[in-house]
């Protein structure tokens, strides 16, 4: 069954679900999705969602990290669903409906459910793994997202491994975690789990792109996918928009890594930006929410840059005019309207540009100005 809370998409056979918030209440629009052909289901959708997990029977992963957490999702998506059936959250759903709505959407025939778990503080995790009680856990690592709101990283772990909880009497005695082994405080992660009774497969690589892949080979191969599929899945995979979304033009390369920014997310992406040949421009915006380590984490962009093969940097927002260049050229601003101007007059035949940054400093319009605006 599909089951919805939105009564203006609401379709003839759907389940409506009436929610009420503060400014909200669902419960005024049951006469018409009634006359749409829909049937009212008048529960409390978390408590029900949690009911109706338990009558689940496929698996339920749960992917869980700092950061590249929608990247993995995508992957193992697209490598289990060319066997198995798959449901998984979506990158449009990010309101706090959207994961007992995800679990709503799976049934019988559902062989795996893919779910990404994000927080910002203490507790958060605690309460989606009640509601989600995910058989397998792929944690990616801890880095310094949302350190802002913990008094220290160690503090920000302790919250992660916050999912690692004891099984309940209907599960599944075969819980595993696929543990990435290069993240921080990775005793501490890998005690938490083992304590609750999770086996334990870890993962590493070269750099965090490879990792990816591995875990991927891992993952699959637990689940008895083959090789080969495995291979085709990982080769046909696209990034999601907004993630490192490749931009062909005539005569440069754009990456479109506009959702999010954080020290583990630009390292990711210098890191996947070296595996290609050509002069690499790294438009960079403020990372926001990292409180007492801003200055620091943004300092250190310079040098991780410097590492992986950046040529240039366009930096903008306050957080970044404390980034140097590490010996490369670099041009700070704080006006937007400026950076694109300064960016088009910069960039040549065969460059490779990253944009990326934090959704509220919009870089966005940056990688539109250039979609939009092929240089000549």
């Amino acid at each position: 069954m599909k089951v919805t809370i939105d009564s203006k998409t609401v379709q003839p056979g759907d389940y409506f679900i009436p929610v009420k918030e503060a400014h909200f209440d669902g419960h005024e629009r049951i006469n018409d999705v009634i006359a749409k052909g829909a049937h009212v289901l008048d529960v409390d959708l978390v408590s029900y969602a949690k009911l109706y997990r338990k009558k689940l029977r496929c698996k339920v992963i749960a992917i869980v990290g700092s950061a590249g957490k929608t990247t993995v999702k995508g992957m193992l998506s697209n490598i289990l669903s060319q066997q198995f059936s798959v449901v998984e959250t979506h990158d449009h759903q990010a309101h706090h409906y959207a994961l007992p709505l995800t679990i709503l959407s799976a049934d019988h025939d559902t062989d795996f459910l893919l779910i990404e778990f994000n927080m910002k503080k203490k507790g958060d995790l605690a309460v989606l793994t009640q509601l989600v009680q995910p058989d397998a856990i792929v944690f990616t690592g801890v880095g310094m997202s949302h350190i802002e709101f913990f008094n220290s990283q160690y503090y920000l772990a302790l919250a992660k491994a916050e999912v690692f909880r004891r099984k309940l009497q209907w599960q599944s005695a075969n819980r595993v975690c696929f543990f990435a082994s290069s993240g921080a405080y990775y005793d501490l992660i890998f005690s938490k789990a083992f304590q609750v009774g999770y086996h334990i497969i870890t993962y590493t690589g070269d750099d965090k792109v490879s990792e990816n892949i591995n875990l991927c080979y891992q993952l699959g191969a637990y689940y008895n996918v083959s090789m080969d599929t495995i291979e085709q899945g990982i080769t046909t995979w696209h990034h999601s928009s907004r993630r490192m979304n490749r931009i062909n033009h005539s005569k440069f390369v754009l990456f479109d890594d506009t959702f999010s920014s954080s020290p583990s997310e630009v390292l990711y992406a210098f890191q996947y930006l070296s595996r290609y040949d050509g002069r690499k421009i790294a438009v960079l915006g403020d990372m926001l929410e990292l409180g007492s380590y801003s200055k620091k984490e943004h300092m250190f962009i310079g040098k991780l840059a410097h590492d992986y093969g950046i040529d240039m940097l366009f930096l903008l927002g306050e957080h970044m005019s404390v980034l140097e260049g590490e010996g490369m050229p670099y041009y700070h601003f704080f006006d937007k309207d400026e950076l694109i101007r300064r960016l088009k007059e910069e960039v040549k035949q065969g460059d490779i540009i990253l944009v990326k940054g934090a959704r509220s400093l919009h870089m966005d319009e940056i990688v539109t100005q250039l979609d939009d605006d092929v240089i000549s």
